[in-house]
């Protein structure tokens, strides 16, 4: 079984072709207010939500370790991962915080702003992991690392402990780099336990102080990270590691939403890890997901079956 930690977190996409105009005291006046053609879009959004739809859509078993509130979103969410079948033993319902939400505004992918509510992220905590999850996993992915502030006091290296001392596949995602992202100090306790490091090149230069992201892979695996994986975009995605060098080009397909794109690329890379493909075809198998992904009308909830994912790569 597959099982992410992370946020669920729903997504309010709002598209507007204008730039934005006035603030005022009253939404209706001509100088503050934008008329829009496109119709607000609820999406599932957050790492750890994103990651196990995805992961679900490919026919991996998957459990999800969330936070989502008692109410409206948090129902629709529910109703969403439920329907793929995922294992919700591990999605606590806080009875005190609104759902995570982020409100979108966006004119076209690259051109964005955003207005994010951590709500009942809060709530992860190792009290609500069931202990029989992580033990039995056969993959680990921890992604929200920095977002997740009740795991970062010790809870992170203990469900990476006991998955990797089970013999699973552990892999964490440092970002995003938002708040107060992780530092070296406070990653070196855990790298014994990952298997596999992922990150943006943005991440990268966060944690590591260097903008250049093959420096930065560099010194990470020389702080004892055993792999690490770069996710650059358009331009693909890389693997380096101790003699391991990697470098696989994306797909190049018109992006309608970027949100997603990196949760897609774990789940995808992952999932044909552990189908036991190689490097090169895992982190093709992880663009081409993530490829599909952003140029779908529903973001993740357009995510791919199996299938489809098997036929792109053989049109390409």
């Amino acid at each position: 079984m597959f099982v992410v930690i992370g946020t669920t977190t729903a997504d309010l996409l709002v598209f507007s072709e204008e730039a934005f105009g006035q603030t005022g005291a009253d939404g209706f006046r001509a100088n503050n207010l934008l008329f829009t053609d496109r119709p607000l879009a609820v999406l599932m959004g957050g790492n750890g939500g994103n990651s196990a739809y995805v992961l679900a859509g490919l026919e991996a078993p998957t459990a999800l370790v969330s936070a989502v509130g008692q109410d409206p979103l948090g129902d629709l969410l529910v109703r969403w991962l439920a329907a793929r079948q995922i294992d919700l033993a591990g999605l606590h319902r806080s009875p005190d915080q609104a759902t995570s939400s982020s409100t979108i505004i966006m004119s076209d992918p690259a051109h964005q702003v955003v207005f994010h509510h951590l709500g009942a992220t809060e709530a992860v905590r190792p009290a609500i992991i069931p202990p029989h999850l992580t033990a039995a996993a056969e993959v680990l992915l921890v992604s929200s690392l920095p977002i997740l502030t009740g795991m970062r006091s010790g809870g992170y290296a203990e469900v990476l402990a006991r998955t990797h001392r089970a013999g699973g596949l552990t892999a964490v995602d440092l970002g995003p780099a938002i708040g107060q992202p992780v530092t070296m100090a406070e990653l070196s306790p855990l790298l014994s336990y990952v298997d596999y490091l992922i990150a943006n090149a943005h991440e990268l230069a966060v944690l590591s102080g260097l903008a250049d992201w093959e420096q930065a892979s560099r010194r990470l695996i020389e702080a004892g990270a055993a792999r690490v994986v770069i996710k650059r975009g358009p331009e693909g995605a890389s693997l380096r590691g101790d003699g391991l060098r990697v470098d696989v080009p994306g797909f190049p397909v018109a992006a309608h939403i970027s949100v997603g794109a990196g949760d897609s690329f774990n789940a995808g890379f992952l999932y044909s890890l552990r189908q036991g493909r190689s490097f090169t075809e895992a982190l093709r198998f992880g663009n081409a997901v993530a490829a599909m992904v952003v140029s779908g009308a529903r973001g993740v909830l357009s995510a791919p079956a199996l299938g489809e994912v098997e036929d792109f790569l053989g049109g390409d």
